[in-house]
């Protein structure tokens, strides 16, 4: 009897070491770790702070709202875009260290901006140097030289002030001032202006450039009333808000024209009365049916309960040019420098865009002015 329970016993702790066995054979393998979806990481030089930030925020708003469309519908082929915003203050050697940052450190393929003149002028050399694509929104004739890596959704001032100075002319106003902020953006607007002028017979008897960082421009104003000339081109930025109400304490009854970054809420809001009937050149029409326009119109208000203008647009379309391209060929420079140069009647707010030979783009240009408060098309 106790041998048979010992070799009970003997039989039951045999089995148990063979299953014990076994769960150990079939014990599994502990599963790879799993790695973080992979970042296309894309530059962005901006004037986030100081006297331009409007600008600069208008168009971070509008590179986001791509960033969140792309990555919410799968991303680039599976990765996730990233964008690094650097700050440039509008200031040309803080953009250069932005622009050198963002190549040699975080090795962007792409940098978007920055939008003022010499700010994109200082960042070329180095954006050639590390072969990174350089999407800029400014308008000095100088940028369309700037080298081969250099694109910009921004139409270079020569097309613009030609679409300005037939209206300027046909005004007959022959007789002109012209006082410019003193940067790349102004001296190239105002020699442009100047030259237009001339050709169609007319002359300029005052040029004269201030500070960007002045706030009272009288004493300049002061000598152009005694000229009494029939115009004044003003190309400036926000401080064009300042100069108007200046010209009009000073009772100054010239015809006002100015630029691109006239079209700003902000002008209107702290001028008031005085922006009233200032002419520029503009190259976007906000009440458009185009129905590229009518969608980016809802997505931009949707996410940020108001109307985009312009310079966000701009903005939203160079960057749904490179997700595109991105799609394509990948975060390699030179691929995507290549695919830029062969963009055609991309459809976009504006219209079907398309990139020259110098990575410039051509757009329609309005000639626009403020009545009632409001931002309207002269010309439509």
């Amino acid at each position: 009897m106790r041998s048979k329970t010992a070799i009970i016993l003997l039989f039951v702790i045999a089995l148990l070491s063979i299953s014990a066995l076994g769960c150990k054979g079939e014990e599994k393998k502990p599963e790879p770790e799993k790695k973080p979806p992979v970042v296309i990481k894309i530059g962005a030089v901006l004037p986030l702070s100081g006297k331009s930030a409007a600008y600069g925020n208008w168009i971070k708003e509008a590179i986001e709202l791509v960033k969140d469309e792309t990555n919410s519908s799968g991303g680039i082929n599976g990765s996730q875009i990233e964008i690094i915003y650097e700050d440039d203050k509008g200031e040309p050697g803080t953009a250069a260290s932005a622009m050198q940052k963002l190549t040699e450190i975080d090795k962007v393929p792409v940098v978007y901006g920055s939008w003022v003149s010499s700010c994109v002028l200082a960042q070329a050399p180095i954006a050639e140097k590390t072969k990174t694509v350089l999407m800029a929104e400014a308008i000095s004739p100088k940028i369309r030289e700037a080298g081969d890596y250099v694109f910009r959704f921004d139409p270079d001032v020569r097309i613009s002030l030609g679409k300005l100075m037939p209206f300027v002319l046909k005004q007959k106003h022959l007789k002109n001032a012209t006082f410019y902020i003193n940067n790349d953006f102004g001296v190239d607007q105002a020699e442009v202006f100047k030259k237009g002028i001339e050709e169609g017979g007319g002359k300029i008897v005052f040029q004269e450039g201030y500070d960007p960082n002045a706030t009272d421009f009288r004493t300049a104003l002061t000598k152009i009333k005694k000229l009494k000339p029939d115009a004044i081109f003003i190309p400036s930025y926000l401080e064009m808000a300042t100069i108007l109400k200046q010209i009009d304490e000073l009772g100054i009854k010239s015809q006002i024209y100015s630029s691109f970054p006239f079209e700003n809420d902000n002008i209107i809001s702290i001028a008031g009365e005085a922006a009233e009937g200032v002419i520029y050149p503009f190259f976007f029409d906000s009440e458009s049916s185009d129905e590229v326009m009518v969608k980016y119109q809802t997505d931009y208000q949707l996410k940020y309960g108001r109307p985009s203008e312009g310079f966000a647009a701009l903005a939203y379309s160079g960057m749904t040019i490179i997700v595109d391209i991105l799609k394509k060929v990948g975060p390699n420079p030179d691929q995507i420098k290549n695919e830029l140069y062969k963009v055609k009647d991309y459809p976009s707010p504006f219209g079907p865009v398309s990139f020259d030979e110098k990575g410039d783009i051509d757009i329609p240009i309005y000639i626009k002015t403020v009545q009632n408060g409001k931002f309207v098309v002269l010309n439509k």
